[in-house]
This record gives structure tokens, sequence and C-alpha cells, in this order.
């Protein structure tokens, strides 16, 4: 049964503060300028070795992209969209415990391991969640500027998940991070009720048949319309 409170702890907490969250973060200290980010620009790995912690990662979002595959091809839209959303709770977690803020400063080789493997984190929740919100997609390609063709495959040459750290070419520039999601705030849900409480006739002609709560997230300038159902 569909709930107005539901739909704003889910905008709330899983998409602006999980998967939002965690997108702008990491777009907006690639965008920083030398000495406090890349210059936009996707960083080189160079001689730096891959650790323990990012092949953890990339052995969890290997789980996960099969269970989120299975569960599309079996129809499981629900399923689907929780396993993506695990993918984006990792990467923030991956995120916290490596410190970026402070790895730039102490270590700029290791840095550049986490923040390619996070950019390509990115790339991917793109993609898994084009089905669920396509404009959301559509608005971080923009941000990473780069097109569905340069992500859309998720294999590597041998058939296997590809490793987040492979995911963005090195020495690719993104565009410019804006936040992809403003807050479902108690004032604008108790609106939101009145509009859509009483019958069909009550709303008026404006209000079409199944319409969804409208301009509660953004997309840079564009709006995306949430989909309680898909929420």
């Amino acid at each position: 049964m569909f709930s107005w409170d539901d739909l704003q702890a889910k905008l709330n907490h899983e998409l602006a503060d999980n998967v939002g969250n965690l997108i702008n973060r990491v777009l907006t200290f690639i965008a920083k300028p030398p000495g406090k980010g890349y210059d936009s620009v996707i960083p080189d790995l160079l001689e730096a070795e891959i650790e323990e912690v990012d092949l953890s990662l990339s052995s969890k979002i290997d789980v996960f992209v099969h269970e989120y595959l299975e569960a599309m091809e079996k129809g499981k839209l629900k399923k689907g969209l929780e396993v993506a959303m695990k993918i984006s709770q990792a990467g923030n977690q991956y995120f916290q415990g490596n410190k970026v803020w402070e790895l730039y400063k102490e270590n700029s080789l290791r840095c550049g391991v986490v923040v390619k493997t996070l950019a390509g984190v990115v790339g991917i929740l793109a993609y898994l969640l084009e089905p669920f919100m396509p404009s959301f997609t559509i608005e971080v390609l923009r941000q990473l500027d780069l097109p569905m063709a340069e992500i859309s495959s998720l294999l590597d040459e041998r058939g296997e998940i590809q490793m987040p750290w492979n995911v963005i070419p090195v020495g690719h520039q993104i565009g410019t991070p804006r936040p992809l999601f403003k807050e479902l705030k108690d004032e604008e849900v108790e609106a939101l009720k009145k509009r859509f409480s009483g019958n069909q006739g009550d709303r008026g002609a404006n209000t079409a048949p199944g319409a969804t709560a409208r301009n509660i997230t953004k997309a840079g300038k564009s709006k995306l319309e949430v989909d309680p159902v898909a929420c």
C-alpha cells in the first residue's frame, strides 16, 4: 500500500542520502582543482597496487550485478532495485573507509586507485538504475560526460563483470557535478497529501490518473518524476 511518508523516507534516505550523496561526493572530489582534487580528470593508476579492500569491493559488486541481472531477467523489479541500492551502500562504505580527503594528501598513488574505482561505481549505478529512473541516468551520464555506450557493457572480453576501476577510462574529463536529488521536507509531504487526497474529480482535470509526486527530486535543471511503485 502506497504511503507518502514511506515515499519521503525512501527518497531522502535511499536516494538522496545513499545514491545521490555517493555520486555527488565522488564527482565533486574529482572536479576539484589540482592540490584538492583531479581537475575533473579521471586519474591514472600508475604504479599503484590494487589492494585487498579494492578486490573485496569488486567481488561484492560482481555478486550484486549477477543478482541484479537474474532478478531483472525474471521480472523481479523490486529485487533488482534493492540489489542496485546495495552497490551504492558498498560504494559509500568504501569511500568512508578509505578516508579519501586524507588519502589525497598522504598517498596520492593510492588515492588515484580509490577515486578511479569510485568513478566506476558511479558508472555502474547509472547503468543499473536506468530502467527505474531514466532521467536520473541521463543526468549522471551528463555529469560524467559519457554516452551510455561507454558503460553499457559490464562484461570484459572474458565475459566477466568489469572491475570497477576499469569502467571509466583513464584521462577522461567529467562534466560539471551538481546535486541529483532534493530532500523532500515534511511540509512538502503535507502539501502533496492534500493535493492528492479525495477523489479524482476533486483534484481537477489537470491531475492525470495515476499521477505521481512531481518536482520532488531534481537532476540538475531537469525534473525527475518519482514513481511510488518503483520506490
